[in-house]
């Protein structure tokens, strides 16, 4: 995906290099990447879901707009991570944000 808008008022939040944060997750075989923005005009997040399938194609979807308070400590967590981009690092984080 190219750039995500905000949900709520439309604004550009970015190209990847503008989220802010992320964390590469293992699912069931697959690889998940779920990248946070922040839109500073509604004060509220939008999170894309980048899904690796091992049999199959890849997928995106996008979710929100979710309250600034709703991922908040979800995303301070994300950040604590080494090695986001790393499906298998068994950092706090990964373990608590791994489904």
């Amino acid at each position: 995906m190219d750039s995500i808008k905000c949900g709520k008022c439309g604004a550009e939040l970015g190209p990847v290099e503008r989220r802010r944060a992320f964390i590469s997750v293992f699912v069931q075989g697959d690889e998940e990447i779920r990248s946070w923005y922040f839109c500073d005009v509604c004060r509220v997040w939008m999170i894309e879901f980048y899904y690796d399938h091992f049999m199959g194609d890849s997928d995106i979807t996008v979710a929100g707009p979710y309250p600034e308070e709703a991922w908040a400590a979800e995303v301070a967590l994300a950040k604590t991570c080494p090695s986001p981009g790393d499906k298998w690092c068994k950092c706090p984080a990964h373990e608590k944000l791994s489904p």
